[in-house]
């Protein structure tokens, strides 16, 4: 990239009117209201009720007796009054809701715990979703179950006797897999934990339920889905995919063509394209892969690096839409400038990702972390982890997009109507491009903005593990705009097609590369027609 002068536009006297400044209080305003809800979150979490253990140790024993010391007599088992305490929530998938007040106590501190999906003389119904009355009596009465101890040994014990029973949902999607083997085998020990195909469940990670095999009813634990499979990630996949084809080859067009990479706006795109690209392969990855057949390494960091990517992507666009901003203002742009804008913008990047994994690994409440690299690798979409640190930066990133973008178009207002040269480039082919990036952020900002709408849709509705397969298509049509608009409106793409595809030659209007200055010491080496001809278009 070469650098750009101010006394290379000598074609005309171009006087800078002032222009209107919006106001920034309504800015100010967003920025102060944002910090307040992040703040209260943040409050909230911190100033939570201590309970005496975590959700999954604990039962419900509201109907148990309680002493006169406060203690509760539960199924055989004294629970202390210190173990004990009245709570408004359940737990389900690791997430807090709200429900009827109630006294539960931590009996698994005291005696290993098994879970039960459903109370006594019913059964999962996996249609529904939901505990349904037995259609057969006596399949559900189990009250012995083979337990592995330490040294190996099996054994059948009675429930009862050997663990307390939880009667706790667990989980919303649950793993049943009627016809993979490996599904009816599976090691209860005798801490209440389960193993099954490689992988060790903790007590509200599993529930037991009587399920029907080769005709016969027998106990069987069903684990919480954290994989989806299915139509609509499929469909999520291929759209993506197709996406990321379509970016791999605009990116390898604008590196190809000189003009194109030697140019601000060229630049820039090359590294947007490329960090999204990057993201998204990323994100298809995870979606493809169930996270069971990752390390807890490897899923944090595939995850942290998309994470990383998507938002270096959109901080790029910044660069580019000040860079039309100063271009229209008759500012150059010198390469050192923008080197260190890229480096700096790497860096915020960086920078962030290290921040969203220092709150992961802290010790703030679970509701406000991301999520990654717990039961997923990529943002846990039941936590508002992903609205604070995805879609808010990105939100303020593209306002600060679209703000540059806004304050170029009101420069070109006030340019004189002869104008060729803006700092060194052609007025023409500037504002074409600028044209057609307008277009391109205004659809990059419909798209995540709608992605955002859904997220806080899904969170009202309670429907967290939907991957919405628009998504795919909307990142789908984002690359085909981005094809069209940024690619075959490109007019130095259109002269080097011309020139090395079709064979016919565009108008001279198109001949000018990014930087007038370049241009001026190729046409040292001209002949003196070729000069003239070139002083006749300036």
């Amino acid at each position: 990239m070469k650098l750009q002068h101010d006394r290379h536009s000598t074609h005309s006297a171009i006087s800078r009117s002032p222009t209107t400044i919006p106001s920034r209080h309504s800015m100010r305003r967003l920025l102060s209201f944002i910090s307040i809800v992040l703040f209260s979150f943040f409050i909230c979490s911190t100033c939570a009720k201590e309970y005496p253990c975590p959700y999954s140790q604990t039962v419900n024993i509201t109907d148990g007796l309680r002493l006169k010391d406060g203690s509760y007599s539960f199924e055989g088992l004294i629970i202390p009054a210190n173990l004990t305490a009245e709570y408004k929530v359940k737990v389900i998938d690791g997430i807090e809701y709200s429900a009827p007040k109630h006294w539960r106590g931590c009996a698994c501190l005291l005696k290993p715990c098994v879970t039960f999906c459903c109370p006594p003389k019913m059964h999962y119904d996996e249609k529904h979703h939901n505990c349904s009355l037995n259609e057969k009596d006596g399949h559900s009465q189990h009250t012995h179950i083979e337990v592995t101890f330490v040294n190996g040994s099996t054994s059948a014990v009675n429930i009862k006797d050997t663990f307390i029973v939880r009667y706790e949902f667990g989980c919303k999607n649950k793993i049943i897999e009627r016809k993979k083997n490996e599904f009816w085998k599976w090691d209860l020990y005798e801490n209440g934990t389960l193993k099954r195909d490689g992988h060790m469940y903790s007590t509200d990670e599993y529930c037991f339920t009587p399920l029907e095999n080769k005709k016969a009813w027998s106990l069987t634990p069903l684990t919480c889905e954290r994989f989806k499979k299915g139509f609509r990630v499929w469909i999520y996949a291929i759209c993506t995919s197709l996406a990321i084809i379509i970016n791999i080859g605009i990116i390898l067009m604008f590196v190809a063509i000189k003009d194109v990479r030697n140019s601000n706006y060229g630049e820039g795109l090359i590294f947007h394209l490329f960090a999204l690209t990057m993201g998204l392969c990323f994100l298809v990855y995870l979606h493809l892969k169930n996270p069971l057949n990752l390390s807890h390494t490897a899923c944090r960091n595939i995850g942290f690096l998309a994470y990383f990517f998507i938002i270096v992507s959109f901080l790029i666009l910044n660069i580019i839409s000040g860079s039309f901003w100063a271009i229209f203002s008759l500012k150059s742009i010198k390469t050192w400038y923008l080197k260190v804008l890229y480096g700096l913008t790497f860096a915020v990047g960086l920078a962030m990702k290290y921040v969203v994994k220092a709150v992961q690994d802290s010790n703030v409440g679970r509701h406000l972390k991301p999520g990654i690299g717990e039961d997923f690798c990529w943002f846990d979409t039941r936590l508002w982890g992903i609205l604070f640190y995805l879609y808010i930066p990105i939100l303020i990133s593209m306002g600060a997009s679209l703000f540059c973008a806004v304050r170029a178009y009101f420069q070109i207002f006030h340019l004189p109507g002869d104008t060729q040269m803006v700092a060194g480039k052609d007025f023409k082919i500037t504002k074409t491009h600028y044209i057609s990036y307008c277009i391109y952020i205004l659809v990059v900002f419909s798209i995540w903005m709608r992605e955002m709408i859904v997220y806080i849709t899904a969170r009202i509705r309670e429907h967290f593990f939907i991957i919405d397969y628009w998504s795919g298509i909307c990142v789908l049509s984002l690359a085909c705009v981005g094809f069209v608009f940024l690619l075959y409106k490109n007019k130095f793409v259109q002269k080097w097609w011309s020139e090395n595809v079709t064979g016919t030659a565009k108008d001279a209007e198109y001949d000018l590369t990014p930087d007038y200055s370049f241009l001026r010491v190729q046409n040292v080496k001209k002949s003196e027609p070729n000069d003239n001809a070139e002083n006749g278009t300036e």
